[in-house]
């Protein structure tokens, strides 16, 4: 009876060794919870607890234009950025230096403000506010000018991470890029400040108003305001993106619809009462915007409120791009860029 009193209690503590073994796999094995917000999360219903790698510092304004106003940057990723002036040419940055400049391709586009969109390292689309024309970047070289038929001073253009881009003019007319062949689309409602495209069939659009493209048809611009006038939208996902205008104020996007302004900064709300104005947006995620304005001042919400700290005294930032939510560039109207890591 002993022996097999003994051989019970030797087969339970197998049993009890293995149950352990097994529970002890599959705890290292399995998945961390994810945290943080979802991507219908509005920054007003967000969890105040911000990511451990957001940016917290942008570095002291470098020059890199000398003297020329950079206008424009779109950062593919944190070892992939370009930076075009406002005399046409481009300046890469390969994560630790910047290169250039160079002309985008062999002849300038132009003198102007210039809209870029990098949607991937080996993909960059550019125009020069005013002209008809659009130069691409393949990784290694610049495309020569194609001029769309039909456009009226390019305004904006912006591309999703698919390849696909859009661009709008000055009198609403629009464009699509479609397996490298520009091609005309149903108009949108005006002139745009900026795009910001997560396929082929979404993007958003502002200027005097913001409007919805779904791939058929771009959406009757909605005021938000009397005198609303807007500089930037970030879209990180269909049911999530941050638009702002020059009266300082923010909305955000639920997938629904779009929020009541929210004043950030005191911005130009009228002739007589001019502050510091928001010039662009960045929205690596749906828990993290940075904004930048025409006073040098960053504005950042990370799942609260947003705070405000000056990186660039007495200088206008004209454009921002965040690939990563703990990488940002930003550029002046001097020539200088910043850039922000953890």
């Amino acid at each position: 009876m002993r022996r097999v009193h003994r051989l019970v209690l030797l087969a339970v503590a197998a049993a009890t060794l293995a149950a352990c073994t097994t529970l002890a796999a599959s705890s290292a094995t399995a998945p961390a919870p994810v945290g943080g917000a979802t991507s219908s999360t509005s920054p007003s219903s967000a969890p105040t607890t911000a990511p451990a790698d957001l940016p917290v510092r942008f570095s002291a304004p470098r020059p890199l234009a000398h003297g020329v106003a950079l206008k424009a940057v779109s950062c593919a990723s944190p070892t992939s950025c370009l930076a075009l002036d406002a005399e046409g040419r481009a300046y890469r940055f390969d994560g630790t230096t910047w290169s250039g400049p160079a002309p985008p391709g062999p002849q300038q586009i132009g003198q102007g403000a210039i809209s870029v969109s990098c949607p991937s390292t080996t993909d960059c689309v550019a125009i020069t506010t005013g002209t008809d024309q659009v130069v691409s970047f393949n990784g290694q070289v610049w495309s020569a000018p194609v001029t769309l038929v039909g456009a009226h001073g390019l305004e904006a253009v912006g591309c999703a991470t698919s390849g696909y881009c859009a661009a709008v003019d000055a009198e609403g007319n629009s464009f699509e890029e479609q397996n490298g062949r520009w091609i005309r689309t149903a108009g949108d409602w005006g002139s745009v400040s900026a795009i910001s495209c997560l396929s082929a069939t979404w993007c958003m659009s502002t200027s005097g108003g913001i409007s919805h493209w779904d791939g058929q048809r771009w959406s009757v611009p909605n005021p938000y305001g009397a005198s609303s006038s807007f500089t930037g939208i970030s879209c990180p996902t269909t049911a999530f993106c941050v638009a702002v205008d020059q009266r300082g104020d923010a909305l955000t996007w639920n997938g629904q619809a779009w929020s009541a302004p929210t004043r950030i900064e005191p911005g130009q709300s009228s002739p007589t009462s001019i502050g510091p104005s928001p010039t662009a947006v960045a929205c690596p995620s749906p828990s993290r915007c940075v904004a930048v304005d025409d006073h040098g001042g960053v504005l950042e919400w990370s799942g609260g409120s947003w705070s405000r700290t000056v990186v660039d005294p007495g200088q206008p930032l004209t454009a921002l791009s965040c690939p990563t939510t703990s990488f940002c560039v930003a550029v002046d109207q001097r020539g200088d860029v910043l850039v922000a890591t953890p």
